[in-house]
């Protein structure tokens, strides 16, 4: 008998697998996907910026990178993934970040904002694909904080205020800052012009191993730095 349900089995999880390969060459990669914009795409990471009005819903996509999400506006989000509700519909919390693993298993993604207001999102890709993932160890930094840290990533959350002055820092690996409230300012790379930074979801990227800094304007600010290793 539990040869007849492995022989039974095997061939409907095969099934099942070659269903979820088709379906995958068969959506568009997130490049593709009309809500997705992309803003960068380099050596290290890759960029979009994600809108979804309320009622609305993207395609299927397929995402096939390690990738960290940045929610800069809430929405109440239906997520399916491969063809299954992911949970039930629920607001995402403004500021709140989620990593998700996809490299080496793409996975199909349609996103519907069953709400009333307007989901706005920061996606960063991790591109790396060989799987030699390396995990240094997190800089220490005043009002910086590790938020996740991950096989891809290194998650900081970073409160500055006008008496810290200019906060500067190295990162060994490239880097995506975000600015979630307030103003501030980021300089210090290769003599460039400092460069202000004043509405929610304005980011600029870092290279490898560039030292910078970055400062509060007018009071306290608010942002994210997206190490992606």
């Amino acid at each position: 008998m539990m040869r007849l349900i492995t022989s039974v089995g095997v061939p409907v999880l095969c099934a099942a697998a070659v269903s979820v390969l088709s379906a995958q060459s068969a959506a568009p990669p997130a490049n593709n996907e009309p809500h997705h914009k992309r803003l960068l795409y380099t050596n290290d990471v890759r960029m979009f910026d994600v809108t979804i009005s309320p009622g609305e819903a993207t395609a299927d996509h397929v995402h096939e990178y390690d990738m960290a999400t940045l929610i800069i506006g809430d929405g109440t989000l239906r997520i399916s993934r491969n063809g299954q509700d992911v949970a039930a519909p629920a607001p995402n919390a403004r500021g709140s970040v989620i990593v998700t693993d996809h490299t080496g298993a793409p996975a199909i993604y349609r996103v519907q904002n069953t709400g009333t207001t307007e989901y706005h999102a920061l996606e960063v890709e991790n591109v790396r694909d060989d799987g030699k993932w390396v995990t240094p160890m997190p800089m220490i930094v005043e009002g910086t904080s590790v938020l996740q840290q991950t096989r891809a990533f290194t998650i900081y959350d970073e409160y500055l205020k006008p008496d810290m002055g200019e906060v500067r820092h190295t990162h060994t690996w490239s880097t995506i800052i975000i600015l979630l409230e307030g103003v501030f300012e980021h300089g210090g790379i290769g003599g460039e012009e400092p460069v202000r930074y004043r509405r929610p979801g304005q980011w600029v990227s870092i290279p490898r191993a560039a030292s910078h800094y970055v400062s509060a304007v007018d009071g306290g600010a608010h942002i994210i730095e997206i190490e992606a290793r």
